[in-house]
């Protein structure tokens, strides 16, 4: 008995088993129908209803996996988590408590705001401080360089996996900057709406009737009294500001991987920053303009100033025929001008233009303002003898103008090239412009024209020899490739969301570009959607997201062993089992909490930050809200349940 020696912690954990495991029914009458195939004959009747249990459970099993999975797909990307409001309002203090403890050189306000975002990991101080230092203050670096020391993966690159910490942080990096993403969205798609043309209603006025009854027959119009207000229509979304431009899945991933914006975003930042500024002045002479307020000091150092002033360098003649030489400078209108000597006109078409005379430095000096241009080009008008107004007639020239289509082609109404008829014949040297008569009434051939287009589709067998350029239509497009489209157009700003793996998945995102395509939902969509949520939400009610516990597989054996000398090896063992067994609870919990949320979106809420904090209060959002009963213990009934903790 002495020489028995129990096994260790860790090969009873190997060896943990699940309370009570039962075996299906048909999994115990198949093996026994097995072992009695040689007593009994084997039933073929309960062989097929076994085999139809068998298809039956793989069937439900299939379809509560490809629920699940459509659950997940449509919460957002792998990585998204939706945060409460007191998560969100530790984001905004995120810029303060970086601030301070960069001056003290101690990360204890950061290490209390990621708890209370709810990650649990444990960084080392080094880590936290190079993320603070490097990220100029800024709550988006911060996280960006806090998850990429931590993963050795920047957020851009997308994982196979993400466990609750990396999700949290991924998400943080959504509710940093989703305010200004859809501001930037809203200037990115911007139009301006036109001005809604308002119809003045005609009072009728009343008529004096002839009749000889007078006046007191008078038709009187009175407007119908009602006291209910017309139904405004809804109005119509306002098109796009720009063209969409669809790029590629390898294209848009190279934009998202691209980490140029950081360096943006932190130039950014540095300005908004308060830096205190180098004067570039010298304290013991303060500027000119600062120091007189004599009005003869002033009048002086402007003088200073405009002698500082030149002259332009090279002095150009503004005419080619104007020969001079420059004799000094001279300031007109405050401005330094060139003094022109011995100027010369040479003989040309061009009479100057006198502007006066200037007396610089007691010298007349003639100014001349511009040239008249002689003689004059006389454009050349015919004669009352010409026919060329003649050559057509006006009403032929508009009608072809009007027969155009809108890619300016004329319908081939037997215009271009050589038409099979004349309707109008030109002047030439042996005949004036003449029309025939007989043909005119019959100038438009459009009928003729369709029957003969109709004969030429009927009779060939080729497709259209040049096809039709697509056009692509907003409303058309998925919101996913439409949304994509938009956030990789602010590749180039200091944003963070156009960089995250999967962005366009985001579910805030898409009904932003539902409601700005296609406008506010219609009665009949609102009841469609509120019906696929509730469907949704009784698919979710029937997925089982509770975890069991483990129980210490002693054998009959072990236990006759065991004496007072293995306590602490079996406390530490529960210790190890029930710990296991909360976590795996609690993350449960949050993964259900993460596709709970989807199916309420479509709910109409007075108040969604009210609602928001109330599904939070009773669907944790975190590990630390989650409180979980002691699986172990003797009593029945504990006194508190599984409950969460209120935000």
């Amino acid at each position: 008995m002495g020489n028995y020696k129990l096994p260790t912690i860790q090969q009873f954990l190997n060896k943990k088993k699940i309370y009570d495991p039962k075996e299906p029914v048909w999994v115990y009458l198949e093996r026994e129908m097995r072992e009695n195939i040689e007593k009994k004959p084997y039933n073929e009747k309960v062989g097929d209803w076994l085999r139809f249990l068998k298809d039956l459970k793989y069937y439900y099993f299939c379809e509560q996996k490809r629920k699940l999975k459509r659950l997940n797909r449509e919460v957002g990307p792998p990585w998204y988590y939706e945060l409460s409001s007191i998560q969100r309002e530790v984001l905004s203090d995120l810029k303060a408590n970086i601030h301070q403890d960069l001056l003290e050189d101690l990360p204890t306000r950061i290490r209390k705001s990621l708890s209370d975002l709810g990650v649990t990991l444990r960084i080392s101080k080094k880590i936290l401080m190079d993320a603070m230092n490097e990220s100029v203050e800024d709550p988006g670096v911060f996280i960006w360089n806090l998850y990429t020391a931590y993963y050795n993966k920047p957020p851009s690159e997308l994982r196979a996996e993400y466990d609750m910490n990396s999700m949290i942080l991924m998400s943080c990096l959504v509710f940093v900057d989703l305010s200004e993403c859809i501001a930037e969205l809203e200037n990115l798609t911007h139009t301006s709406r036109p001005p809604s043309s308002v119809h003045e209603k005609k009072h009728r006025k009343n008529t004096q009737p002839n009749t000889r009854y007078g006046e007191y027959l008078q038709k009187c119009y009175i407007p119908c009294y009602s006291n209910h207000s017309k139904k405004k229509q809804p109005e119509k979304p306002l098109p796009l500001g720009y063209k969409v431009k669809l790029r590629s899945t390898e294209s848009y991933e190279r934009l998202c991987k691209d980490l140029a914006f950081l360096a943006k975003r932190k130039e950014r930042n540095k300005k908004e920053l308060q830096v205190e500024r180098v004067c570039n002045y010298k304290f013991w002479e303060p500027p000119s303009t600062l120091r007189n307020t004599n009005p003869k000091m002033a009048a002086y150092v402007n003088k200073l100033k405009m002698l500082k002033l030149r002259a332009k360098p090279t002095f150009k003649a503004p005419y080619k025929h104007v020969q001079h030489q420059v004799g000094g400078v001279s300031f007109v209108g405050n401005r330094p001008r060139y003094l022109l000597n011995s100027v010369a006109v040479l003989s040309t078409g061009y009479i100057p233009i006198n502007g006066g005379v200037a007396l610089p430095n007691g010298e007349a000096v003639t100014t001349t303002i511009g040239y008249w241009k002689f003689p004059r080009d006389v454009q050349e008008i015919c004669d009352a003898t010409c026919d060329c107004l003649a050559k057509w007639e006006s009403t032929v020239m508009e009608f072809l103008k009007q027969s155009r289509c809108k890619c300016g082609h004329l319908y081939d109404l037997y215009n271009e090239g050589k038409p099979k008829e004349k309707y109008f014949y030109p002047p030439n040297r042996h005949g004036p412009f003449w029309i025939d008569n007989a043909k005119i009434f019959q100038l438009d051939p459009l009928e003729d024209f369709v029957k003969d287009t109709v004969k030429e589709c009927l009779m060939s067998t080729e497709p259209t020899p040049q096809p039709s350029m697509p056009t692509i239509s907003p409303s058309g497009l998925k919101l996913k490739d439409l949304l994509a489209a938009f956030l990789a157009e602010l590749s180039d700003t200091p944003l963070l969301i156009p960089h995250l793996p999967k962005a366009n998945l985001l579910a805030n995102f898409q009904e932003w570009v539902r409601k700005r395509i296609k406008g506010k939902l219609t009665p009949e969509d609102t009841k469609k959607l509120l019906y696929q949520s509730h469907r949704r939400w009784l698919d979710l009610k029937h997925v089982d997201f509770r975890s069991r516990a483990y129980r210490i597989p002693f054998t009959l054996k072990q236990l006759k062993h065991i004496n007072w000398s293995h306590r602490h090896m079996g406390q530490k063992l529960f210790e190890i089992l029930l710990n296991d067994f909360v976590s795996r609870n609690s993350i449960n919990q949050v993964r259900q909490t993460r596709l709970w949320w989807p199916t309420t979106k479509y709910d109409s809420y007075r108040n969604p930050e009210s609602f928001l904090n109330v599904f939070f209060t009773y669907m944790p959002g975190r590990m630390k809200d989650t409180f979980l009963i002691n699986p172990y213990s003797s009593e029945l009934t504990p006194k508190h349940g599984a409950k969460t903790c209120p935000l």
